[in-house]
């Protein structure tokens, strides 16, 4: 029987990555696992940002309306899919919602995990840690990862995210949120900034298609120098071998390893 995946991406702050850490690395890591698309529910009334991804062939994409709706009928029909399953769940009252609507049908039982996004600032890291403690109330059998985003590759992952992790140095005598965290829970991810995450999805597909994408840019771009082709045309495919150049680095230093932790704790 197939092992099919079922994680539910959440945490009630804002602008935390949410879509990014679902369509940029928990989607392609679940798709190359099984090269079947994977069926990806966006949870949300206020955005619509599965709509960037609508050329990629890694999903299945459906956007699930949340206000005034009663959830745990849907929750139940969308978890007993026989299919690898991403869903995207909005901030503020739509992960409150739908978070309810999991416990109270049950259906976070058919969950195999939680991710948990967030950034460096003190309300992502409480946000965090409140998702993780009622997810784990609810099922304590649960698995949790949380998602660093957006790390300055410049800095070290201890220094930006110190409100998380801690104060590396001592200095502050800071005490990490992930100390109030289960030790055997303490599983963390860190997925980079990049350039190439937004042009990529500016192209409606995934950083890790565009890097796995097979095709012959240079060839592209020396016949469109050849051929005298448009200062547009040339500048257009110049960046495209540059992005596929930036995509197949980031898919190596960042979203591999990554991939590798995910397995380390879902597989």
């Amino acid at each position: 029987m197939p092992n099919f995946k079922k994680i539910a991406v959440i945490n009630t702050k804002g602008g935390v990555g949410k879509s990014t850490i679902s369509m940029q690395l928990i989607v392609p890591y679940l798709y190359q696992k099984s090269q079947n698309p994977v069926s990806f529910f966006e949870f949300d009334d206020e955005n619509e940002d599965s709509i960037s991804f609508e050329k990629s062939r890694l999903v299945w994409l459906e956007r699930i309306g949340v206000a005034g709706q009663d959830l745990r009928e849907e929750l139940r029909d969308i978890l007993l899919l026989e299919n690898n399953i991403v869903m995207d769940i909005g901030a503020n009252k739509t992960a409150v919602y739908v978070l309810d609507a999991l416990v109270e049908s049950g259906m976070v039982y058919a969950l195999d995990g939680v991710v948990i996004p967030l950034m460096d600032g003190e309300l992502d890291a409480t946000s965090a840690i409140n998702i993780y403690q009622k997810v784990k109330n609810a099922n304590p059998d649960i698995k949790t990862i949380f998602a660093l985003n957006r790390w300055n590759e410049n800095r070290e992952i201890e220094s930006q995210f110190d409100i998380f992790l801690g104060d590396k140095y001592g200095f502050f005598d800071t005490k990490g949120v992930i100390n109030y965290i289960d030790e055997k829970d303490r599983n963390y991810l860190v997925l980079a900034d990049s350039d190439a995450i937004k042009y990529s999805r500016a192209f409606g597909i995934t950083l890790w298609e565009f890097a796995n994408m097979d095709m012959d840019v240079d060839a592209e771009l020396k016949e469109a120098i050849k051929n005298g082709a448009s200062k547009e045309e040339i500048k257009r495919l110049s960046f495209k071998k540059a992005l596929k150049s930036d995509c197949e680095k980031y898919n190596e230093r960042i979203l591999k390893p990554a991939f590798a932790k995910l397995e380390e704790i879902f597989g």
